[in-house]
């Protein structure tokens, strides 16, 4: 497959769960089903895993991703239409790139909130199993901005110029190869700004 970016423009990534979608909430009431108590900052991926003990993670993520009511339930992040209207009012090319095991639940859910086909489609959409897929995928496609919110995934992207880790809980610290966001009012500021281009690329802001 060719690359998609011959020009080097901007063209935008995103992964979904915990970027796109905010599932911490549904987090917390499932551990809670499932006999554990978990506060909001010990949502994020990375950091959950590390919490409770694999068979109950992985049932926890059978309920959250697979069962369609919990699943079709889940909110968007705050500021994402807007973010999206933007990018598409300016021309500028997005990319989804998650690692969703089942794609239809996933399309469900952006349907749901109007985002699927309006901005993700078959065409714009892509669903992998690895980090390094994402990486592959990225490269194929010119993506030059990505936002994640695992650090394994972002340490993953040698392709990507500008990488932003998804951070709105605070709780991973400093690093040299991306740029932490807490929302996307945040990120707007950071390829919108007239600025940007002085910034050092991938140092933190």
């Amino acid at each position: 497959m060719p690359k998609f970016n011959v020009d080097n423009k901007m063209v935008v990534g995103f992964d979904m769960d915990g970027v796109i979608l905010d599932n911490a909430d549904s987090k917390i009431k499932i551990a809670k089903s499932l006999g554990f108590d978990i506060k909001i900052h010990h949502t994020p991926s990375e950091i959950i895993r590390t919490i409770l003990p694999q068979v109950v993670l992985e049932k926890l993520q059978s309920i959250l991703y697979d069962d369609h009511e919990v699943a079709l339930a889940t909110p968007l992040m705050k500021g994402v239409k807007t973010i999206m209207a933007d990018l598409n009012k300016k021309n500028i090319p997005i990319f989804l790139i998650s690692r969703r095991k089942i794609p239809e639940v996933a399309i469900k859910i952006l349907r749901k909130h109007l985002l699927w086909p309006k901005y993700f489609n078959d065409k714009n959409s892509f669903f992998v199993s690895h980090p390094e897929d994402k990486n592959f995928r990225a490269a194929q496609l010119g993506v030059t901005h990505y936002i994640d919110d695992e650090l394994k995934i972002i340490n993953a992207l040698s392709s990507v110029k500008n990488k932003f880790l998804f951070d709105q809980f605070n709780v991973f610290d400093k690093a040299n190869n991306y740029t932490k966001i807490k929302s996307w009012s945040e990120f707007k500021h950071h390829i919108f700004s007239p600025i940007r281009d002085t910034l050092p690329t991938g140092r933190q802001a």
